[in-house]
């Protein structure tokens, strides 16, 4: 039995049949198709306990899709398998590839590295990428999904794909995405069933987005960070926003939060939000509970103010950082459990002098590029931390991102090591 699919997913799926059949890889009006709006990075938890360790693999509805997926590669579209989609496809003779991981560090194509020129062409005429080399890789792979998922909104998450994918599940196309640095989520709950299921990408190695990624650093491509599934409640929270400037005699932290909750259900429901602040030594600032009343099939918004007294202020040398815990019950029941770590400064430029709470200072920074000596763009946390510990130790305050958004661990580093 298939899970059930709302309008919205019928809606996004006479979009992607109604895309014109040229290639949308090189159509610069079109750089998604049914993929989920950007969002603050988080994850929703069961239970608070969950939220405040902070390893998404432990709550129940979390599963990893990382690991070894059937994989087919070419040197061009053209001769790219055209049904390899299909629930019946045969992909017995294929290879297999390590999710994430570059295919040219593995054995498919030629690893380029360049400053400015493009890699794919001396002669640039975006949005056209040249014909003849452009490789493909496709992707295929099986998974389970728990029956007790089926009352939640089911979606996948791709951390990031270079350069740009299609995806199917269960043979039917979902959508379409560039940005290769950008995560990418897509609602499947109208497309899964609790028996097997099967995901199948496509992935190109150079579209359009291409032309904005000529960067100093190895041209490598392929699925760069984690895969995932995750099922989150019909009421949640979709986005937040948490604002933590001082005041103006930087003793007083103004704290202010913006959460985006959906009601996906058919029924008028009313909820409690519990919002709790915790100070860098575990003690409470302050806690509110809102009762809140949101439409069947809706969106509201829910603001949260507070003064924070005495507030110990992030800098450089004093990263100190608060906890942010938002609880979402229903009755007695918790429907969802979100925690980030927050920290108060306000950074400002007076007279041409860049202000870090009222006190100037110099930045004294890097550049840094996501690669390893050995996995290429596939960073692993261990590496993250050993790099910015020894930015630290040579008393390095800034980091320059080179041009794209870091794995998200790695602002987490940021924030706690300042």
């Amino acid at each position: 039995m298939k899970f059930v699919g709302k309008s919205l997913v019928i809606i996004s799926i006479s979009l992607l049949n109604a895309v014109p059949p040229e290639n949308i890889w090189e159509n610069p009006s079109v750089i998604e198709i049914n993929k989920e709006p950007a969002r603050a990075i988080f994850s929703p938890y069961e239970s608070r306990s969950l939220a405040e360790a902070g390893i998404p693999s432990k709550s129940h509805f979390y599963q990893s899709l990382n690991g070894k997926w059937a994989f087919h590669w070419v040197r061009d579209p053209d001769s790219r398998p055209k049904d390899f989609y299909r629930t019946d496809f045969n992909d017995i003779g294929w290879g297999s590839i390590q999710v994430p991981a570059n295919w040219e560090i593995n054995g498919y194509g030629v690893p380029i590295y360049l400053n400015h020129p493009y890699e794919f062409t001396y002669d640039p005429k975006p949005p056209d990428i040249p014909n003849g080399y452009n490789p493909v890789g496709s992707y295929r792979k099986h998974f389970n999904i728990s029956e007790d998922w089926q009352n939640r909104r089911i979606l996948i998450h791709f951390g990031a794909v270079k350069s740009a994918f299609y995806i199917w599940v269960n043979g039917e196309k979902v959508g379409y995405s560039q940005g290769s640095k950008l995560p990418a989520e897509f609602d499947i709950t109208g497309y899964v069933k609790t028996s097997e299921n099967l995901v199948a990408l496509e992935v190109y190695r150079w579209s359009d987005g291409s032309f904005l990624e000529c960067q100093d650093f190895w041209r490598i491509s392929g699925i760069e960070r984690n895969v995932y599934l995750y099922a989150e409640p019909r009421i949640r929270i979709a986005d937040f926003w948490a604002k933590t400037p001082l005041d103006k005699s930087f003793k007083k932290g103004e704290f202010s939060l913006e959460i985006d909750l959906v009601n996906d259900s058919d029924n008028h429901e009313k909820i409690t939000i519990h919002t709790e602040l915790l100070k860098p030594n575990g003690k409470r600032a302050f806690s509110r509970m809102d009762r809140v009343s949101i439409d069947a099939n809706s969106t509201a918004k829910h603001i949260v103010n507070h003064f924070v007294r005495n507030v110990e202020p992030w800098t450089a040398e004093t990263p100190r950082l608060y906890r942010l815990n938002i609880t979402v019950k229903k009755g007695y029941d918790i429907l969802s459990v979100i925690t980030d770590e927050i920290g108060f400064r306000t950074v400002e430029v007076k007279k041409g002098q860049l202000l870090v709470n009222g006190q100037p200072i110099y930045l004294k920074g890097v550049n840094r590029h996501e690669h390893d000596p050995v996995t290429g763009h596939v960073i692993s946390r261990e590496l993250m931390e050993e790099d910015i510990r020894l930015m630290k130790r040579f008393n390095i305050n800034a980091m320059r991102t080179s041009h794209y958004p870091c794995d998200p661990y790695w602002y987490e580093l940021c924030d706690k090591y300042g």
